[in-house]
């Protein structure tokens, strides 16, 4: 950076910094539009090290001392019990943790984790380990909360290409999606011992063509996207079929490149699709209710969309690989509600 763009930056920054700068609120994005009842409320995106910038940071990270601390190529995230939001980046080849209740920002590979190749999904289990798929190296690595390695996922026959994960703290269980041998590996959550697998190649029920995500809701229902066969099968927690939906196409309730799959507490699942540059909202058996987001990098847009994950407080967070960075929205359910009316009897 020359001296002179410095010093214009310094400019702008340092009285930004230290008196503020007022400018208006941007208006609320919802999905469907008004006069329609809202259903979707987009919130914010989250970029990297800069978002949680008070103060004297914002001279740093202008200048470049923290602004190196962005997401790249993200693709797959999750989010914890503790609101910790975990993204995987392919470029960096590192995963992003960003604390959202006690703003703060690392990664893992900052915590000596520097471990990865292509990382493409994460996951957590309620004792706080991590696990990571690395579709390079075909394995899936385990670390600790403070970012050390425990080792890697030992299955009984070899992973040909690791790529989503999802971890049931219930049935405790760990399903993980093997695109290239077209199917679905069950670990035991407390061993880590291999169980089962799911699937096999093929058209028919419980068979996959090249699946990638993968979700779990709160009773131990197994969701997953059967990526070249166009659809989402859904299994119970021993792996027994229930249903598949969806198919190849350009309209509603259809797919083109189905990506990241996730389901709130009412039982909504949420199917991102990467061509639509949307998000697809279906009840259980398969219905389809509306959609939202569309092409571009405003607010609540996105471009070639990939993972996405459902917090226990119905927050929808959705990788939006091509602005670089995950974008966050609110289902406005009974959740919602809830929090509107405590935030109201507060100010009471």
């Amino acid at each position: 950076m020359s001296k002179f763009l410095k010093r214009l930056l310094l400019t702008i920054a340092i009285p930004a910094a230290l008196y503020g700068c007022a400018t208006p609120p941007m208006p609320d994005v919802y999905w469907p539009e008004p006069p329609d009842t809202p259903r979707i409320k987009f919130v914010k995106s989250y970029r990297g090290a800069a978002d949680f910038a008070k103060g004297g940071m914002a001279v740093d990270i202008i200048l470049g001392s923290a602004g190196g601390m962005a997401l790249k190529k993200p693709m797959g995230l999750h989010v914890d019990k503790n609101g910790i939001l975990y993204v995987t980046d392919t470029a960096s080849a590192d995963v992003f943790m960003f604390d959202t209740k006690n703003s703060r920002f690392t990664t893992l590979g900052q915590m000596g984790a520097k471990i990865f190749y292509k990382p493409i999904s994460v996951t957590t289990d309620d004792s706080g380990r991590i696990f990571v798929t690395d579709s390079q190296v075909d394995k899936v690595a385990i670390l600790n909360q403070g970012g050390g390695l425990l080792g890697y996922l030992e299955p009984s026959e070899p992973f040909q290409q690791p790529t989503g994960i999802v971890a049931d703290n219930v049935k405790k269980r760990l399903y993980v999606t093997d695109t290239h041998s077209h199917d679905i590996r069950v670990f035991d959550l407390e061993t880590l011992k291999p169980l089962k697998t799911i699937g096999k190649r093929g058209k028919e029920e419980g068979e996959f063509n090249f699946p990638s995500h993968i979700g779990v809701d709160n009773e131990g229902t197994l969701y997953v996207v059967d990526t070249m066969n166009g659809r989402l099968q859904i299994f119970d927690s021993e792996g027994k079929f229930i249903r598949a939906f969806g198919q190849f196409g350009d309209i509603p309730g259809m797919f083109a490149r189905p990506k990241g799959v996730g389901i709130d507490s009412e039982g909504h699942i949420y199917i991102v699709d990467a061509a639509f540059n949307n998000i697809q909202i279906f009840e259980k058996e398969g219905a389809i209710l509306m959609s939202f987001g569309s092409y571009g990098a405003g607010r609540g847009q996105m471009v070639l969309p990939a993972g996405m994950s459902v917090d226990h407080e119905d927050f929808i967070y959705v990788v939006d690989s091509w602005n670089r960075r995950v974008n966050v929205y609110e289902y406005l359910g009974e959740k919602s509600k809830s929090r509107a009316a405590a935030l109201d009897k507060g100010k009471k």
